[in-house]
């Protein structure tokens, strides 16, 4: 089935309502109305029989029948049968069927009215006397009101109400569905804005102000959503060019190389050198494509296999000594002081606090000390990795846990450089345990803090 829209739902529910609390009311107005005209025929029998009691009381047996058409000969809605103990009619204006029907039922002493439903289908209200005497012998009395009395005004007042109920349907339909056009319009508003947002005009936002309050919270939402899109879209772009640029010169330089060796006959020696430098630029391309699968990895959602107890020192004291040789390589000296313990994954801890070193190493200055302080506050402990390297740009600070980035892009890039992937893989590694790494750099030097739950 074709889906209806919002507008054709919303218009019909309106009219449906409409009409079911138009027939509600019209059949609680219907029934008021005949409660209170049977209430008015109770309270006109009741008078009428107070009128013929009051005649009889008063007026002489010879006259009473005289006395009565004068009285009640013009009420054409209501019959009347008044008799005397032996049945003779005193005075009477009712049908044959009802004198027929009223032989068969006893009159009663107290004013108990009654429903009478005749054989030939009427029915009639009905006050069935037996008047004590008075002057001479005890009368019976028969007051009815024909039930199709106010037939006529029921009718027209049905036929009345069913035209309004129309009427109310069509009204509803209509103005209805202007009015849900007329408030459905600002999400058509927002649905045009939205079609216009592009890869190329990530930057445009909906209009939250132009809004109604309901939808407010919708168009934030959006907006929030647009600009983390318009962010990975942008660091997306800088990766694939980064990756691009990172992926190209190694294979330019194989290329180079290969083309050189080629150009002319060589001897073996030659030959061997192309071979290594071949071999170190392959090397670097595994060391790129094995540093991406693991940030990938790194970044999944339940990226940790599994969880143990870490002690960081003894971790940290294994890292040092095998760095050993390349701090005293470069003249540098390596601390550790504190210790903590956690849960979390150690190959994992242990290859970001790898990478804070190697990198801490790299940059500091030859008679420097690398200095790593253990801690723990708070339910978390701290791993600080500190270097007396240069002062770092402060606008490059947010940037450094980037892919492929590097505060400094003129330097060379020789065969013992990274890829640029170490400290946005040791990121992924903290926010996989539920931590975060930070950084700070003065001119005294820099430190990178690995913040680490520790359970």
């Amino acid at each position: 089935m074709r889906r209806r829209s919002t507008v054709w739902r919303l218009t019909a529910l309106l009219a449906t309502i409409s009409v079911l609390v138009m027939a509600v009311l019209g059949i609680a107005i219907d029934q008021a109305v005949r409660h209170n005209f049977n209430a008015l025929d109770r309270a006109e029998l009741e008078n009428k029989a107070a009128l013929i009691s009051d005649m009889v009381a008063t007026v002489a047996p010879q006259q009473l029948g005289e006395r009565l058409g004068e009285a009640l000969g013009h009420h054409p809605d209501i019959a009347f049968w008044i008799s005397d103990a032996d049945g003779s009619t005193v005075f009477s204006t009712a049908p044959a069927a009802l004198l027929e029907y009223a032989g068969q039922q006893s009159p009663t002493a107290q004013r108990r009215q009654q429903v009478w439903r005749l054989p030939d289908g009427n029915h009639y209200r009905v006050l069935y006397l037996r008047q004590p005497p008075t002057q001479g012998a005890p009368l019976r009395l028969l007051l009815a009101i024909d039930g199709a009395r106010h037939a006529p005004f029921l009718r027209g007042f049905h036929q009345l109400l069913a035209a309004c109920i129309v009427l109310a349907a069509v009204a509803s339909s209509l103005l209805g569905g202007y009015v849900v056009r007329r408030t459905l319009r600002p999400l058509q508003s927002l649905a045009d804005e939205a079609r216009q947002i592009t890869t190329e005009h990530l930057d445009r936002r909906l209009s939250v102000a132009a809004a109604p309050a309901e939808l407010d919270h919708l168009a934030q939402t959006l907006n929030s959503m647009l600009a983390r899109l318009q962010n990975d879209f942008v660091r997306l772009s800088e990766f694939s060019a980064d990756l691009s640029h990172e992926l190209r010169t190694p294979i330019t330089n194989l290329l180079t190389q290969v083309h050189v060796v080629l150009a002319q006959p060589r001897d073996n020696a030659a030959y061997r050198d192309a071979l290594g430098s071949c071999a170190e630029e392959m090397q670097r391309l595994s060391r790129i494509i094995a540093d991406m699968l693991y940030l990938a990895q790194a970044e999944t959602v339940d990226a940790l296999p599994t969880r143990e107890r870490v002690a960081l020192g003894s971790l940290v004291d294994v890292l040092l000594e095998f760095y050993g040789l390349l701090a005293e390589d470069k003249q540098v000296q390596l601390r550790r002081d504190g210790d903590a313990e956690l849960q979390g994954n150690r190959l994992m801890i242990h290859r970001a606090v790898a990478n804070l070193l190697s990198n801490a190493i790299q940059h500091c200055p030859p008679g420097g000390v690398v200095q790593v302080r253990i801690g723990s506050s708070d339910g978390r402990c701290s791993i600080e990795v500190s270097n007396p390297g240069p002062q770092i740009a402060a606008d490059a600070l947010p940037r450094l846990f980037d892919r492929f980035y590097r505060a400094d892009r003129s330097r060379g890039r020789g065969h013992g450089e990274g890829a640029g992937l170490g400290l946005a893989i040791t990121r992924a590694i903290a926010q996989a345990h539920g931590g975060q790494v930070q950084v700070a750099s003065t001119a005294q030097g820099t430190t990178f803090s690995l913040l680490l739950p520790l359970a």
